[in-house]
């Protein structure tokens, strides 16, 4: 049986369509996608893409005055689109940041003296 391409104009989670999808990745390289439930028990979908250095930069020095300022600024510069309550509620947004943020979080390196 063959297989075949969805459709640019499907619907996936978080109300984006498969061509959306396919335009963030090719911008960005890579899109994550992460997943949460709100107070009435529905899962919410948001898309973000990964910071450059700037923007690690910007959360870093956000940071310093303010954790939630912190996190609002990794928001707004890597949040690409999904469900539309992430957007309007704080602890939906704040949640699905803090996971994003634990997300991207350097990764450990073995330094060997030699």
């Amino acid at each position: 049986m063959k297989k075949t391409a969805p459709e640019k104009n499907e619907i996936l989670d978080g109300n984006i369509t498969q061509a959306q999808l396919n335009q963030w990745k090719f911008k960005h390289n890579k899109v994550v996608k992460l997943t949460i439930k709100d107070d009435d028990d529905t899962t919410l979908f948001a898309y973000f893409k990964k910071p450059d250095i700037n923007i690690r930069s910007a959360v870093l020095q956000a940071s310093k005055m303010d954790e939630f300022k912190a996190l609002e600024v990794l928001f707004k510069n890597c949040y690409l689109g999904g469900d539309g309550k992430i957007e309007q509620e704080d602890d939906l947004r704040l949640n699905i940041t803090t996971a994003f943020s634990d997300h991207i979080q350097p990764k450990s390196v073995k330094v060997e003296i030699l």
